[in-house]
């Protein structure tokens, strides 16, 4: 069961009957608890592409101010490939099968029971870095740890290892967490590519001959359909690239009857959805002259190997999840699904700066 530390150190209310203990995590000091610590702190975010990319600074703050510590990711199964490519901040991976409260998955209460069961027993932290925790800390506190950190909404209670969920940016939110726990870091994105991803991107069909020359990636998708903005504003934009260079358009398999519509009447166009690993796409943006997307993961993979950006943002706060860099990267308010001609302008105007860039 979850025992509070003292009256002064409550844990929050949803957190009652869980299975945290007070045992006295390794060397881990007191005001910046995790900072030094060299026990095993998992960390869990079950998200997608774009949510995990944003979590990679604060992984980057901990590592650092606990170079010792055994640090496992605790996500969904598709990350286990992601976080593979930060062996240098994350020590290990832990596959959750989701949970019927939370949206990112369909799995249901026999999976998450099974893995609950089976959670391991020997975590000195585990850090909540999935949300407010109105949802999340109820679950994260189910699993046996000696302590448990995290993020609180408005009206929860808490304790001193937790943190009233913040405002701003979401790498902004997640770095203020680990702040909190164990200390600062830069909030600078990346996502590490080697010599052999960018070989076997041009050793695939229809890759072949791509990075011969300029070409731009477009991504007219996303998991959630309010991000998508219709396929007409994506068709206009991809015949005017098209006249300039080839264009590749990316997404996953079921995306691909919708980008055979967007470039009908184009030529010069590949269709990639549902042909790139994650590698694959991370090697294909880097090598691009730039990218337009909608909100989603390849707009911060985007920021992350330092490709130009356009961002159509039709749903989400861009406040919070838009590229941080604004000198690489634009961002086309479009929100309530309206682009209007301001959606092509943009595009050639990111083109052409590109294309100055590179002279």
């Amino acid at each position: 069961m979850i025992h509070a530390e003292s009256s002064q150190c409550a844990i929050p209310q949803t957190l009652q009957g869980a299975h945290v203990t007070d045992a006295r995590p390794k060397t881990c000091g007191d005001l910046l608890p995790l900072h030094g610590c060299t026990g095993r702190i998992g960390v869990f975010r079950a998200l997608h592409l774009g949510d995990m990319l944003c979590a990679v600074p604060a992984l980057r703050a901990l590592r650092t101010a606990s170079p010792g510590a055994h640090v496992t990711v605790i996500g969904l199964p598709w990350a286990r490939e992601l976080i593979a490519r930060y062996r240098h901040y994350v020590d290990d991976f832990l596959a959750f099968p989701g949970h019927p409260q939370l949206p990112e998955s369909d799995a249901g209460y026999d999976a998450y029971e099974r893995f609950r069961e089976a959670f391991p027993k020997d975590f000195d932290w585990l850090i909540q870095l999935h949300g407010d925790g109105r949802v999340t800390n109820a679950i994260v506190g189910q699993w046996p740890a000696r302590r448990m950190a995290g993020f609180v909404g408005a009206g929860m209670r808490y304790g001193r290892y937790f943190l009233p969920y913040p405002s701003g940016h979401e790498i902004d939110r997640l770095l203020a967490l680990v702040r909190h726990l164990a200390g600062d870091g830069p909030a600078d994105l990346e996502f590490p590519l080697h010599i052999e991803d960018f070989a076997r991107l041009k050793g695939t069909a229809p890759f072949a001959d791509l990075f011969d020359a300029p070409y731009v990636v477009v991504h007219p998708g996303s998991r959630d359909p309010r991000r998508r903005l219709a396929p007409g504003f994506f068709a206009e934009v991809v015949a005017w690239l098209a006249s300039k260079v080839r264009v590749v358009l990316t997404g996953g398999r079921e995306e691909w009857d919708r980008n055979a519509h967007i470039a009908r009447n184009t030529s010069r166009v590949i269709n990639a959805a549902g042909m790139t690993s994650l590698a694959d796409l991370g090697a294909l943006v880097a090598r691009a002259r730039c990218i337009v997307t909608n909100d989603s993961g390849p707009a911060h993979l985007a920021a992350a190997v330092g490709t130009p950006s356009l961002v159509a943002v039709s749903a989400s706060d861009p406040v919070r999840w838009a590229p941080k860099n604004t000198l690489h990267h634009r961002v086309l308010d479009a929100r309530g699904g309206v682009a209007d001609d301001r959606f092509l302008c943009m595009v050639r105007d990111l083109y052409e700066e590109t294309g100055r860039a590179m002279c």
